[in-house]
């Protein structure tokens, strides 16, 4: 008798998973159940793809560089296997420089993994309540 296959994290689940476990809990263990092998990665002007170990290496990077780093979801959409989320941002980094800021990340999700990114640059400063009418 074999046992049921490992249910397939939803869209939703992939990305709040990515910016809430992966980042806030510094969880780098993570990055091959969420992020695929190949991912594209989309910018204003520039497009690339990553391998994996690109990906783990970035992120371990990003992770080194700010000590202290945390995300908050400001507003999630998601249609099909689409989410979108516009974030705040709160880093130090390891020169002791702390910021505040915010974006907007698009992620495709396909299968579990996030296979493409379309990611704003941030900017300084946050997002305030979305509840605000």
């Amino acid at each position: 008798m074999s046992g049921a296959a490992p249910e397939v994290r939803s869209p939703v689940e992939v990305v709040q998973t990515y910016l809430d476990v992966l980042y806030n809990q510094r969880r780098l263990d993570l990055i091959p159940a969420l992020i695929a092998d190949r991912t594209w990665r989309h910018a204003p002007g520039e497009v690339r793809m990553l391998t994996i170990d690109e990906s783990i290496e970035r992120l371990t990077g990003l992770l080194d560089l700010c000590p202290v780093l945390r995300f908050e979801t400001s507003v999630m959409v998601a249609e099909g296997d689409l989410v979108t989320v516009a974030w705040n941002g709160w880093s130090t980094q390891t020169s002791g420089k702390s910021y505040e800021m915010a974006g907007i990340e698009i992620f495709r999700v396909v299968d579990g993994r996030i296979v493409e990114i379309w990611n704003s640059r941030e900017a300084r400063g946050l997002w305030q309540d979305p509840k605000t009418f």
